[in-house]
């Protein structure tokens, strides 16, 4: 991955199992009915190690510079699921970033945001969060499994 997840949040839901590609599609219908402007979603095959690890299928959403990942898998008798949400940086913010020590430095002054970005951004971290909640409580309760409560719901 070109840049580091900036934020990320996790639950885990105990004796549980549920498809992993249904999730994604059931998520992926909860996005658009919010209509959220400029949103492109599809799943896509992430390395869980190096170079010869096999791959794990995640969502991803994006808007413009930024790309939620999201994985929804089992982990022994539980069911995990996970968001990163992650920047892209532009090809020269990738190779400045490369420089040691100064590198880190110019990359930041190249980052820095105007309110509307930041407003934008935690927006769109809000809607695909609300929509993977949502869609956590909707998979729950037809197995008879408690909603997610506000506590396992905020962002951390």
């Amino acid at each position: 991955m070109p840049s580091e997840a900036i934020h990320g949040w996790n639950h885990s839901i105990a004796d549980f199992s549920y498809s992993t590609e249904e999730f994604y599609k059931l998520l992926e219908s909860k996005i658009k009915e919010r209509g959220l402007p400029d949103v492109k979603t599809r799943t896509r095959n992430i390395s869980q190690g190096g170079m010869f690890s096999k791959n794990r299928l995640y969502f991803e959403a994006s808007r413009k510079d930024y790309i939620f990942h999201v994985c929804a898998a089992p982990f022994g008798k539980d069911y995990f699921f996970s968001w990163y949400l992650r920047v892209k940086l532009s090809p020269i913010q990738e190779m400045l970033s490369k420089i040691p020590i100064i590198g880190a430095y110019f990359t930041a002054k190249l980052t820095t945001q105007t309110y509307y970005q930041r407003d934008t951004e935690n927006m769109f971290k809000q809607s695909i969060h609300n929509a993977i909640s949502d869609t956590i409580d909707d998979i729950l309760e037809p197995k008879g499994k408690k909603r997610l409560s506000d506590l396992d719901r905020q962002l951390r």
